[in-house]
């Protein structure tokens, strides 16, 4: 009889340390899905009536997402993640993952509601590097409480780069304009010139622009902004000219090939 308790008792914490590996595997399991899912962004500025698209990544077939506003006076969300500004303010959209009916992760994203720009202005108009350099372009938009983002774009990559927040890179020799754009249609333009090393040392010289374009053009037809010729002109000063910045680590992620890219789910939503 001994002998047959014996077995039945092992036979019992068999059992017991198996549903407890079972069990411990998944909670893992249920954590590492959970810090799998990601929202597209945390942090978004919408303007009032205007709109942007939630999107959770990560999520299996079977899995599917409920939006909700924590204040729907100020924002709200449909069932696509589609988030529309009504007031001015801030609110927080959260994100519940569903998974056979029951919820198994929350995501968050900060959401403020606030004024579209009316104008917008660049403080360089003009813009001098060197191959290889980049500036940051400063906006100056109206009102001073926007919300709103301009979106830069350059009307020639291969000369120079723009990211989505106007950092211009020096890509090759050449002209080029970057544009910065406001949603009502209103835009900024500066003119970008790329020089090589040599050329941007004859710049620094006192050399104007256009007379070392038309030296590498070989004697050829070339048409040149004419505010490119000016060496007294604000483009030679300090202010609207540089050799820039070094171009930071790769890592650092600060352009892009064009324009910041605007997509449904990326972007905010034009009504």
């Amino acid at each position: 009889m001994s002998k047959i308790s014996g077995i039945f008792r092992s036979a019992g914490w068999i059992l017991f340390f198996g549903l407890c590996i079972i069990l411990l595997s998944g909670n893992v399991k249920a954590s590492a899905d959970e810090n799998d899912f990601k929202l597209n962004v945390s942090d978004v500025n919408i303007t009032k009536d205007g709109s942007y698209r939630l999107k959770v990544y990560n999520l299996s077939p079977e899995q599917s997402v409920i939006y909700r506003s924590g204040n729907s006076g100020i924002a709200m969300v449909s069932r696509t993640g589609k988030v529309t500004g009504l007031s001015y303010g801030e609110t927080v959209i959260t994100a519940t993952v569903i998974d056979e009916g029951t919820a198994i992760a929350n995501l968050q994203c900060n959401v403020t509601i606030g004024p579209a720009a009316v104008s917008i202005k660049l403080t360089k108009t003009n813009l001098v590097l060197k191959e290889g350099r980049q500036k940051l372009l400063t906006t100056v938009i109206l009102p001073l409480n926007t919300v709103e983002s301009p979106l830069f774009y350059s009307t020639d990559t291969e000369i120079a780069k723009v990211s989505s927040a106007g950092r211009v890179r020096a890509v090759a020799q050449g002209s080029t304009q970057i544009y910065a754009f406001l949603n009502n249609g209103q835009y900024a333009i500066c003119n970008v010139t790329v020089l090589n090393e040599d050329d941007y040392a004859k710049y620094r010289e006192g050399i104007s622009v256009e007379d070392i374009l038309a030296e590498g053009a070989e004697g050829s037809d070339t048409e040149t902004d004419p505010n490119e010729g000016n060496t007294g002109t604000e483009e030679n000063s300090n202010e609207n000219s540089s050799e820039g910045d070094p171009v930071p680590a790769e890592n650092e992620n600060t352009d892009t090939n064009a324009v910041s890219e605007v997509t449904d789910d990326n972007a905010a939503v034009t009504e």
